[in-house]
């Protein structure tokens, strides 16, 4: 399944649950508001320095850690569908392999990708090993931070008879050079050498829309139908969780002190127990509406003796909304 197409599943299926929660509280307290054609597709938020991107080529850059968001000017109107920054280094890609890279003064510049495919989504490590992902899978890799692109063809009939290439979705390169991608078939690629050669350990029968790992390898990847699968090991191997959810569900975020949030098509799961259970939200806004991306800023406050740092944590979404989680 597309993700496009999942988001459009449901529409109609979710008008009684919605009267259901009529009573139920206000989880979300928003940030920043579009206009009802406009939709935020992907967060990153790096100390004060946030970026959103979104339909029509927006892009969204906040100084505050996510506090308020500010348009600027992309030079595109081709939808921008994945951002990534480590450090200095910042990439966007989105619809027909449309590559934007942050230059050294602020702004963006136009990329080459060599590929006219859709790419979904882009991983960047301190090195500038970069990898963006996307329709019937495509993956392009670049070594210089975005500013070059060599597409890489994997062995599809090595990971299914047919040899179909399925859509990617997902993607995170770390430090040490080890990539990691999501997609159709629960297919989870792995690459341990900057991703000359691969190896398939997970598949099944949904898509993987979106993955968050932590350092220390415990990790989540989420999709299709309620699909939430947990990995400790950075990938390598995967156990199915259920939280009792059969929503399409887009993305996801954990820290080390065991909490997980996910979105999705009228759901927010959350978790203090690194995922051994959920709880569903009945927000009406929540329930009525989709948010896919997940970012995590900063909020600071005076406290005796000095400064209290708290974290932040915000969603994206439909109308381009961006919205702060209310704990």
């Amino acid at each position: 399944m597309t993700l496009a197409g999942a988001l459009m599943m449901g529409l109609t299926a979710g008008a009684t649950q919605a009267q259901e929660a009529a009573a139920a509280g206000e989880q979300l307290a928003t940030v920043h508001m579009g206009i009802p054609h406009d939709a935020v597709y992907d967060i990153t938020i790096n100390g004060q320095a946030g970026v959103a991107v979104g339909a029509f080529g927006t892009i969204l850059e906040s100084q505050d850690s996510g506090a308020s968001w500010n348009k600027v000017d992309s030079g595109t109107e081709f939808a921008l569908l994945g951002v990534a920054v480590n450090g200095d280094k910042r990439i966007i890609v989105g619809q027909r392999g449309t590559v934007l890279v942050g230059k050294a003064d602020g702004g963006w510049e136009p990329g080459t990708s060599n590929t006219e495919s859709r790419l979904m989504q882009v991983g960047v490590n301190a090195s500038g090993l970069a990898v963006a992902v996307g329709e019937f899978g495509t993956v392009m890799r670049s070594k210089d931070s975005g500013k070059t692109w060599e597409k890489l063809t994997l062995d599809w009939m090595g990971f299914r008879e047919d040899g179909y290439e399925p859509h990617l979705y997902a993607v995170n390169v770390d430090d040490n050079g080890r990539i990691v991608l999501g997609g159709e078939f629960a297919y989870v690629i792995v690459s341990e050498d900057g991703g000359d050669t691969w190896t398939l350990p997970n598949k099944g029968e949904k898509s993987i829309f979106a993955m968050h790992f932590l350092p220390d390898g415990n990790g989540f990847a989420v999709g299709q139908e309620g699909l939430v699968m947990k990995t400790t090991d950075m990938g390598a191997t995967w156990t199915e969780v259920n939280t009792g959810s059969i929503a399409n569900l887009f993305g996801v975020w954990s820290s080390k002190h065991g909490e997980v949030v996910i979105t999705g098509q009228r759901a927010l799961l959350r978790s203090s127990d690194g995922g051994n259970t959920f709880t569903s939200s009945n927000d009406l806004e929540i329930v009525r509406n989709w948010f896919v991306p997940i970012a995590v800023g900063e909020s600071v406050s005076k406290a005796p003796g000095g400064e209290m740092v708290a974290q932040v944590i915000y969603v994206g979404g439909y109308m381009g909304k961006i919205a702060r989680l209310l704990q």
